[in-house]
């Protein structure tokens, strides 16, 4: 089992920047968290992942109302919580919905029309605030990951500290932090990690929440 919620809540109050209620606050910004049912889960799929659900937290109190919920229909359901690292802004994603309808309308399609906002709320969108996701897949040991955040920490960015936090995942950690010089990451880290693989470094990527599998 993996259960990131402590974290992720820890994440939202004090990176995050939400307030702690709904009542407070434009509530122009806000975290999605989508239920995702997996073929590697589940054999008798048809394909290989089915997206069950999203929920959208605008406040600290939001993840705490949903927190039962998502843990029991994952259980049930044999499927993962996946959060992102990354705010959305309403305001962006309701004007990119709008223009995205009116496109779709021009050309006559309609297929999946209720799916507009969803998928236009998922999109990367660069800030100056965005955070990374460093993927570690397999069996990490403390001191390769000491020297892998050491590492990360050391690369040019702009930022005093570029690690920020690490989320556990079902097959390996991911390693959150601020968006860093992935050339000289890449060209670097053989040199360094000469029996290690070159761990995946995703823009726009969420991170694992829950699994009870």
């Amino acid at each position: 089992m993996t259960d990131n919620f402590k974290m992720y809540r820890e994440f939202i109050n004090l990176r995050g920047g939400l307030p702690e209620t709904n009542e407070k606050g434009n509530l122009d910004k806000y975290y999605v968290i989508e239920l995702i049912r997996r073929g590697k889960d589940n054999p008798d799929m048809a394909a290989a992942n089915y997206h069950f659900r999203n929920y959208y937290i605008y406040s600290w109190l939001d993840l705490d109302k949903y927190e039962k919920e998502i843990k029991d229909v994952c259980t049930l359901l044999k499927m993962r919580a996946y959060c992102s690292v990354n705010y959305k802004l309403m305001s962006q994603v309701a004007l990119d919905t709008q223009a995205e309808s009116a496109r779709r309308i021009a050309a006559h399609d309609y297929k999946k029309f209720y799916n507009i906002f969803e998928s236009c709320s998922g999109k990367y969108v660069k800030r100056g605030d965005s955070l990374w996701v460093v993927d570690v897949d397999g069996d990490v040991s403390e001191t390769y990951l000491s020297q892998l955040m050491e590492y990360i920490n050391s690369m040019e960015s702009g930022h005093e500290r570029n690690v920020e936090f690490v989320m556990c995942t079902r097959n390996g950690i991911h390693i959150i932090c601020n968006p860093f010089n992935l050339q000289q990451f890449n060209i670097g880290f053989k040199s360094k990690f000469k029996e290690m693989e070159v761990p995946d470094v995703k823009k726009n990527h969420l991170t694992l929440l829950y699994e009870n599998l």
